[in-house]
C-alpha cells in the first residue's frame, strides 16, 4: 500500500532533500526513507540509530565494506535506489571500480576471498535462508573471516533484506 501523504505531504526541505537524493542515486527514493523524514520521531530516528550503528559502527569490516555489503544485497533484491546510493558510495570509500556489473559477477570481479565468502553467505542468506547449513559458516572462517565480522556482515544484510523487501 502506497501512503500518498508521503509523496504530497512532506515538508519543503524533505520534499528537497527527496530530489536531490533521487538525483544523486538515479532514481526516486524508497517510502522508507519517505516514511524516515515525514515521521522521524516515530520511524526516522530510532531507524537511523540503527542503521548507523550497523553502517558506521565498531566492526571488522570498514564502513567500505559494509557498503558493499548493502550494495550487494540491495543488487540481489533489484532494489535500484539503494544500489545506486551504496554502489556510490563504496566508489567513495572502499573502491572506485565497484560497479553494478562488478556486483553481477562477483564471483569473478576480483574480489579477495574474504569478501568472496561473505559475498556468497549473504547470496544464501538473502535468496535461499533456509539452505544455509553450518558448513557455510565454516567456508567463511577458513576465508579468514572472525565470527564478530560474520555477525557485522549478516546484520548489514538483515538490515537491507528488510529495508528492499
Amino acid at each position: 500500500m502506497r501512503l500518498e501523504i508521503l509523496h504530497k505531504g512532506q515538508k519543503l526541505r524533505n520534499r528537497l532533500a527527496i530530489r536531490i537524493m533521487g538525483a544523486v542515486a538515479g532514481g526516486e527514493p524508497d517510502d522508507v526513507i519517505k516514511t524516515s523524514l515525514y515521521r522521524p520521531e516515530f520511524f526516522g530516528r530510532p531507524w537511523i540509530k540503527l542503521l548507523h550503528s550497523v553502517m558506521r559502527g565498531p566492526s571488522d569490516w570498514t564502513p567500505g565494506e559494509r557498503e558493499l555489503f548493502a550494495a550487494f544485497t540491495s543488487r540481489l533484491n533489484t532494489c535500484h535506489f539503494c544500489v545506486g546510493v551504496h554502489v556510490n558510495t563504496t566508489k567513495l570509500t572502499l573502491d572506485s571500480m565497484i560497479t553494478v556489473e562488478r556486483l553481477d559477477n562477483w564471483r569473478t570481479a576480483g574480489f579477495e576471498p574474504r569478501i568472496l565468502s561473505i559475498l556468497e553467505l549473504l547470496e544464501k542468506f538473502t535468496l535461499s535462508p533456509n539452505s544455509i547449513s553450518p558448513d557455510d559458516i565454516l567456508q567463511v572462517r577458513a576465508a579468514g573471516v572472525s565470527d564478530n565480522a560474520i555477525v557485522d556482515a549478516m546484520h548489514v544484510c538483515f538490515v537491507f533484506n528488510l529495508v528492499n523487501n
